[in-house]
């Protein structure tokens, strides 16, 4: 598999969970290249972003039919 970002190697990890409670992991992918870590949370919301478009993009403000930057 290829990183998105830097199209290095993907390598599948098994990762402990930071919370108070031990014995809990998940399995992600994590680039050898840059670092990069996927889950399937991460997934799961591009997908979701994808499916759902702003009408006016971030930093764009809409007022009486004019587009302030």
């Amino acid at each position: 598999m290829l990183c998105q970002r830097c199209k290095g190697l993907l390598v599948r990890e098994i990762f402990d969970e930071l919370s108070a409670e031990a014995g809990i992991t998940f399995l992600a992918t994590r680039c050898i290249n840059c670092g990069y870590i996927e889950d399937s949370v991460v997934r799961a919301n591009r997908l979701h972003c994808l499916a759902v478009k702003r009408s006016v993009p971030r930093g764009m403000v809409k007022k009486g039919g004019v587009v302030f930057l």
